[in-house]
């Protein structure tokens, strides 16, 4: 990741590969420890690789109302079954974005854009989905640089955001009750810890 700092606090996006989601991001746990979904009560799934916490319903609603096929989303994504009752599933073309993706066979991996600290790689059928992932994820699926030069050992334990799409800043703003300027970090990416 490379800091950027800013000598305009308007001219910055910590994602400038990505649009800014114009249907609200409601099914997103932003807090780990939550077991319900905020704003339907339905029960958080959890993704498969970095255990991120999101809700089916409200990620239908969400797909249902995205109507085109911006990138809004960094997701690493599958299809469970070979069969799926509401279309034919092509193995020949990968999903770029989670629109295009059929709500029935939809499972989605890890959010990039939400922090994780560890990954249990113990555990075979994991690992061989995470070296998978990671063989998949060599080339950035936005902008196409190169993240992985191999399978080492350091990169099954880390997965890479791309320095080009995930930007750090340093930035001021103005305290609104002191009106002096306060020290900011914009980070790229969401932190659901409570702690």
């Amino acid at each position: 990741m490379e800091l950027v700092k800013l000598n305009n606090e308007n001219s910055f996006d910590p994602t400038p590969k990505l649009k800014s989601s114009p249907v609200p991001i409601s099914f997103v746990s932003f807090k780990k420890n939550d077991k319900n979904c905020i704003h339907c009560g339905e029960e958080y799934t959890e993704t498969i690789i970095r255990y991120q916490k999101y809700c089916k319903k409200c990620l239908s609603y969400y797909l249902t109302n995205i109507t085109d096929n911006n990138i809004y989303l960094d997701v690493y994504l599958f299809t469970k079954d070979l069969e799926c009752n509401e279309h034919e599933i092509s193995r020949t073309k990968v999903p770029q974005n989670i629109q295009e993706c059929c709500r029935n066979c939809l499972i989605i991996l890890y959010f990039k854009q939400i922090i994780w600290f560890s990954f249990p790689t113990n555990h075979p059928d994991l690992r061989i989905l995470y070296e998978n992932v990671i063989k998949s994820e060599k080339y950035c699926k936005l902008c196409g640089k190169l993240l992985y030069q191999g399978i080492e050992h350091d990169f099954i334990n880390n997965l890479i955001l791309c320095s080009n799409c995930y930007l750090i800043s340093i930035g001021y703003i103005e305290s609104t009750l002191t009106k002096k300027l306060i020290s900011i970090i914009y980070l790229p990416w969401w932190d659901d810890r409570s702690t």
